[in-house]
């Protein structure tokens, strides 16, 4: 049962978020960082300009929903992709992909990057030496067929998303050297898209205001970054709890895009941050498919974000006691602002200090009635396992 509105509880969650929220500049570095590198790939010596090459800047960052690392020793993971001008057939993944990375690493040379450009599956990495502790994994792709575009729309997603549809290199594909059509699907760019309508619905007034105190010339110039909407909060949240939660083995922990895309479903449309977050949790595992594709993209069917999830069982246990855990943490909320402990529950839980002065907001009678309003009662798992801990 999702609970009643509690505001306490939103300030609760305000305030942890006060500390996830990464400064404004690093939203600028990160566009600036995308606008740059499509600089270079469209200089007139670029090998690849010929093919009107065209960043999309994709992720976290996109979408508005960046956290902090919870270790200052962690990188902030920027995600771009490129499209080329290019049919499937033109050329092999693995030429496609070298041609791709001698310009990035053109780039890195160009730039003064002193790490090493990092060759991953299906991208490159570039590694920034800088105060904000970034790398940007970019990803070369090229448009999709019509008559896989055409596959897509009749699944009934929208024309607009599904000719966004890209073909994309992996060098795990087992014809990476050949020519051949039969390239991965995806579409990043049509999931950004799809992302944005879920959660503009409750950012208008807020795009609104910014105009209004001439931040920006206009609603359409205002980025998801500034949204913050209750979708966008209440993804850093969940994100927060996975991080800490499986913070001695992140290999293991739930990927963002399947929190992302379960969280964008289960939406209800809640304009009060707790009650969101509560019902985003409680309506998730209705959007998780019996049979793969088991997190399907909206806006490519075939694609499957939990794909991995077929080859590593324990991956999809580990979401499972992950969301186990969250809403059981979730509905414990009321009673962390009850309890003389709110510091360390709320540190334990979301790797958050708190301060004095922020303690001293829950405290006295309204903290002490709060656990009354919307809890439930407390959960517990006695031999729940710890996938996420040593040993693993």
């Amino acid at each position: 049962m999702i609970p009643t509105q509690n505001p306490l509880v939103t300030k609760l969650l305000d305030t942890i978020l006060d500390h996830l929220d990464i400064p404004k500049s690093y939203y600028e570095k990160a566009a600036a960082r995308h606008k740059s590198l499509g600089e270079w790939l469209c200089r007139p010596s670029s090998k690849v300009a010929g093919y009107h090459p065209e960043v999309s800047s994709q992720g976290s960052f996109r979408y508005g929903t960046v956290n902090r690392p919870v270790l200052a020793t962690q990188e902030y993971d920027l995600d771009n992709v490129t499209t080329l001008a290019l049919a499937k057939t033109a050329m092999t993944q693995k030429q496609l992909k070298e041609l791709y990375g001698a310009e990035i690493k053109g780039y890195a040379r160009a730039t003064g990057m002193l790490d090493p450009v990092k060759e991953m599956d299906r991208c490159w990495r570039l590694v920034y030496a800088d105060e904000a502790n970034f790398h940007l994994d970019t990803l070369p792709c090229v448009p999709e067929e019509q008559a896989v575009i055409l596959r897509i729309t009749s699944t009934g997603v929208p024309p607009e998303l599904s000719a966004l549809a890209v073909a994309i290199t992996d060098r795990r594909h087992r014809q990476y050297d050949q020519i051949t059509p039969a390239l991965l699907s995806s579409n990043p760019r049509g999931f950004a898209r799809w992302f944005e309508r879920c959660a503009r619905v409750m950012a208008e007034e807020r795009m609104r205001q910014l105009v209004k105190g001439r931040q920006y010339a206009s609603v359409e110039d205002v980025p998801p970054y500034e949204w913050k909407t209750p979708l966008q909060r209440s993804i850093q949240i969940l994100k927060r709890h996975r991080d800490v939660m499986f913070l001695e083995n992140p290999d293991a922990r739930p990927i963002s895009m399947i929190i992302t895309n379960l969280a964008a479903h289960a939406y209800g449309g809640e304009a009060d941050l707790g009650s969101s977050l509560t019902g985003i949790v409680e309506r998730m595992p209705q959007y998780v498919m019996p049979s793969r594709p088991r997190v399907p993209n909206p806006t490519d069917p075939a694609e499957d974000y939990a794909d991995k999830w077929a080859k590593d069982p324990t991956l999809e246990d580990n979401f499972w006691l992950w969301h186990t855990q969250v809403k059981i943490d979730i509905a414990r909320l009321p009673k962390f602002l009850s309890d003389k402990n709110l510091a360390s529950s709320v540190r334990s839980t979301f790797g958050v200090e708190l301060t004095q002065e922020q303690i001293k907001q829950f405290e006295g009678p309204k903290a002490a009635a709060a656990v009354i309003v919307g809890s439930g009662p407390a959960l517990h798992i006695p031999t729940a396992p710890r996938p996420w801990g040593d040993g693993v």
